[in-house]
């Protein structure tokens, strides 16, 4: 399985990649007030779950969190809590 962790918000950008079966998690942490953020980033991921010419056998995952604008003490409590639940 494949885990990669990968949080988009306006000042972090963060990619942790581990090897394991074929399952990829993806992790992204947007703003409340950004919606069509997370739509765009759902539909982008079930995109490429739909394209065999990029993933043959992986599928990607996904979480989201959604965080209070201009909190970067939320931002990275939410970080830490991902990361614990993986």
């Amino acid at each position: 399985m494949e885990v990669l962790m990968l949080w988009l918000f306006p000042w972090i950008f963060q990619c942790v990649s581990v090897r394991a079966d074929s399952i990829i998690h993806i992790g992204a942490i947007f703003e409340g007030n950004a919606a069509k953020d997370d739509e765009v980033f759902k539909q982008a991921v079930s995109d490429l779950n739909l394209n065999d010419d990029i993933l043959q056998s992986e599928k990607i995952t996904y979480s989201i969190k959604l965080i209070e604008a201009n909190n970067p003490f939320h931002a990275v409590q939410e970080v830490i809590n991902v990361e614990e639940d993986l």
